[in-house]
């Protein structure tokens, strides 16, 4: 049986959040319904604090972390070293972002200062939305380039139970939930009902198909001995039965609840939610590298 790994399970879950968060982020701007100045600011300050936490604790992964470096020297053959090297392009997007939030803010105190000159910040606030929203986008683009590289490290020929599609499916469904529901709780003061309706149901669709890949990756593990082993394993751990109670079935009732009764307590409830999805996942990513029982017992999750 596998560890815990912990500096993994924090630097890809909180590394997947960041994007998750900046996606959105451009999502929503790019609907046309400009991002408040303040809401952009701080969802570029919450995933740039989770994005420097999570490289942090990757290099406690490292026997050496004073030469972490040298792996950019693979770029060629190496998805660890093209995961390195786009999580950095991330970091150094993103402080495109951090600036780009500090000019917003300035700009909108000389708007508010100001009535002389109010066509020329207005054209002038124009101008950095529009940078801001390429800026989102460009950073969303890295940040995902980098999580397919953190999911191909997995993919394995000498580990059946990972030679497929499956660990970039869900990394990218861990991305697209958590993005999705730590955005409407930083937002809720914020965004507009169709903002926040459109996050719920995009957290929905996150929960529905990490459910159903999963029970049609788990059909898959069957095909053979590692796979059996591997299934075997996670279906008589209780951590399993946890991380689905927790990760998938109570989010599944809160989030129909919450889009169904417009009178509930949403902020409590979207929260709620949020917590448990993370714990859900958490759990889940736990059991990924628990289940690395040597090369032949191995297990997604």
């Amino acid at each position: 049986m596998g560890d815990w790994e912990w500096p993994l399970i924090l630097f890809t879950i909180l590394g997947q959040i960041a994007i998750g968060i900046i996606l959105m982020l451009w999502w929503l701007d790019r609907k046309g319904n400009h991002l408040d100045s303040q809401f952009f600011k701080q969802g570029v300050y919450v995933s740039g604090a989770l994005l420097m936490v999570a490289l942090l604790a990757s290099l406690f992964h490292l026997g050496h972390p004073e030469a972490a470096y040298r792996a950019l020297a693979h770029l060629g053959s190496s998805w660890l070293s093209r995961e390195i090297l786009l999580f950095l392009l991330t970091f150094l997007a993103w402080i495109y972002l951090f600036l780009q939030s500090r000019h917003l803010t300035v700009s909108r105190v000389l708007e508010s200062s100001t009535s002389t000159t109010a066509t020329a910040e207005t054209a002038a606030g124009g101008h950095l939305t529009g940078r801001r929203s390429l800026g989102l986008g460009i950073t969303a683009l890295l940040g995902l380039m980098g999580i397919v590289s953190s999911a191909m490290i997995y993919v394995l020929p000498r580990v059946p139970a990972w030679n497929n599609v499956g660990p970039v499916l869900f990394f990218l469904l861990t991305t697209g939930l958590l993005g999705a529901l730590c955005t409407l709780v930083l937002g809720q003061k914020s965004l507009i009902t169709s903002q926040k309706k459109f996050l719920l149901q995009f957290a929905l669709g996150c929960t529905i198909a990490s459910l159903l890949t999963f029970s049609i990756y788990a059909s898959m593990l069957s095909g053979s001995v590692e796979g059996t082993a591997s299934l075997n394993f996670l279906l008589n751990s209780p951590l399993f039965w946890i991380r689905a109670l927790l990760g998938w079935l109570a989010p599944l009732l809160l989030l129909v609840s919450i889009l169904k009764n417009p009178q509930a307590d949403k902020a409590t409830l979207i929260l709620t939610v949020t917590l448990l999805a993370s714990l859900g996942e958490v759990l889940g990513r736990a059991l990924f590298y628990l289940s690395a029982t040597g090369i032949q017992i191995t297990a997604l999750f």
